[in-house]
């Protein structure tokens, strides 16, 4: 059986940080995504907002929409709190990844004084992933709850209104 430098094992071993970091990228430019419509969204809404106030929309049920919109800001106030918290975290388990990387390499170059330091920053920067889904996961559970609540707030207006409900028959789409 051949003999594999310490330099291989070395590099071969800073591989999997990589692994890592290329994961946790894919979760950071997708959750910048979500913080992306989310600021969309609390735009929208202010504006939506102060036309309501300035009494600049033709719409009906001022009041009920001006209390609603007040709501979806509430919970967009939560939702972009999650992601940031979500953000953090990534950018910090990206930052172990990066420092596992390292302290592997100066392992090696100073002939084996930091060998629990790699391992305890790669434990560190997955637990920060896994704290980072499961706000991730929070955030998708506020953001489906608001969209519910936006079905219900919109049918109640036509109810007032006095319009037949809405078919639930789904079409075929295409």
């Amino acid at each position: 059986m051949p003999v594999i430098p310490d330099t291989y094992t070395t590099l071969s071993a800073m591989i999997t940080p990589a692994l890592f970091m290329t994961a946790n990228g894919s979760l950071i430019i997708s959750t910048s995504n979500r913080m992306s419509r989310v600021v969309d969204r609390i735009r929208q809404l202010n504006l939506e907002a102060d036309e309501l106030c300035r009494g600049a929309s033709g719409l009906d049920f001022l009041d009920d929409r001006l209390e609603h919109v007040t709501v979806q800001l509430s919970r967009m106030m939560t939702r972009s709190d999650l992601i940031r918290l979500a953000l953090t975290l990534l950018y910090l388990a990206m930052a172990m990844y990066v420092g596992t990387s390292l302290t592997m390499a100066l392992d090696a170059l100073v002939g084996g004084y930091f060998v629990a330091v790699p391992t305890t920053l790669a434990i560190v920067g997955v637990s920060l992933m896994l704290a980072a889904c499961v706000q991730l996961t929070r955030e998708a559970r506020v953001a489906l709850r608001n969209n519910r609540l936006e079905i219900l707030f919109y049918q109640k207006l036509r109810n007032q209104r006095g319009c037949p409900p809405a078919s639930t028959k789904q079409t075929p789409s295409g």
